[in-house]
């Protein structure tokens, strides 16, 4: 869990795997009262959609989604939308605690997807789920496979290159808060975690505590 500082204030970075319902607990650490705002690796419609969860019955699961679900489920019980993801929004609404969305909007999402992806990557993207669903992944642990799932698709050019687009984008997100928030738990996706520390550090200056 890196706490990365700088003048400006402190953002502790909580590495989660999403759809795993046992990594829900991460969210009481909002609750020792020291945190001015949470931020999720989510878009702010993402965050809306969790909250109306109840009206909006299940979402459509892709199937790389499907494919990660029946993989992660060795781990333990999971869930859609993303049970720590479902907690965080809860807890901030309960709480009144303000929570970023650090995440690119889906109109931001969509003009990148089709700057960075070709078809013929597309192509290959549904190649890879059809060879990712037989297996050979890393199952040494929840935060292993989610590493290995996500590389494997990084390993095509496009959606490398949008991958780092948003941890660019979530780490501007996340430094341009401190502007108002001097305390903040970043709750980002174990895959992209890592990403965003290192750009916090090495574009804006911030330190590893």
């Amino acid at each position: 869990m890196p706490t990365l500082s700088s003048e400006r204030g402190t953002i502790e970075i909580v590495p989660v795997v999403k759809g795993l319902v046992s990594e829900s607990p991460k969210v009481g650490i909002l609750l020792d009262g020291g945190y001015d705002a949470a931020a999720a690796s989510l878009g702010p419609e993402d965050i809306s959609a969790i909250g109306a969860r109840s009206e909006l019955g299940e979402a459509e699961i892709s199937d790389a989604d499907a494919v990660y679900g029946h993989f992660l489920s060795s781990f333990g019980k999971i869930g859609s939308p993303s049970p720590v993801y479902c907690a965080l929004v809860d807890l901030c609404a309960e709480k009144g605690i303000p929570l970023i969305p650090a995440d690119m909007d889906d109109a931001e999402y969509t003009e990148a997807y089709c700057r960075n992806i070709s078809l013929l990557e597309t192509l290959k993207e549904r190649s890879l789920i059809r060879s990712a669903a037989k297996g050979g992944l890393d199952m040494s642990s929840p935060e292993a496979f989610a590493k290995d799932f996500e590389n494997s698709f990084r390993r095509i050019k496009g959606f490398n290159a949008l991958a780092h687009e948003r941890a660019d984008r979530m780490a501007g997100k996340l430094y341009e808060a401190l502007d108002r928030r001097k305390r903040i738990a970043a709750f980002i996706e174990i895959e992209t975690a890592d990403d965003i520390a290192r750009i916090l550090m090495e574009s804006y200056g911030m330190r590893q505590m």
